[in-house]
């Protein structure tokens, strides 16, 4: 049975993965909590246990935010994502884009190229 500690909801953004500091994969996050995202990417795997980082690019306004992850699980279509150490400046952020009660463009995003 799945276990979490804060409210997963299903938000929309662009996210960068990034692997020894340089950005590997570009994705789309589909749900997002306080302890971590689920990133659409397709069927890229990554190793269960494997530290990135994850670049939360801005959302309504918000200026974009990179924290270091674990994967947790992974799929052919994407990877759930762990924070692994979160300032609270950063925790904040994360309940403004959780819980911000201000109309969101409903434009459906898609995944960026990343070079």
């Amino acid at each position: 049975m799945e276990h979490r500690c804060s409210v997963r909801k299903p938000l929309e953004f662009q996210l960068l993965l990034y692997k020894h500091g340089l950005p590997v994969q570009s994705g789309v996050c589909r749900n997002l909590c306080l302890g971590g995202l689920f990133m659409e990417s397709g069927a890229r795997e990554w190793r269960k246990n494997e530290y990135l980082e994850v670049e939360i690019l801005g959302q309504n306004g918000m200026p974009s935010m990179r924290l270091p992850v674990v994967v947790v699980h992974h799929n052919d279509k994407g990877a759930g994502l762990m924070f692994d150490v979160v300032t609270g400046a950063q925790r904040r952020r994360l309940r403004a884009w959780l819980f911000d009660t201000q109309p969101k463009d409903k434009t459906p995003v898609t995944a960026l190229a990343v070079a």
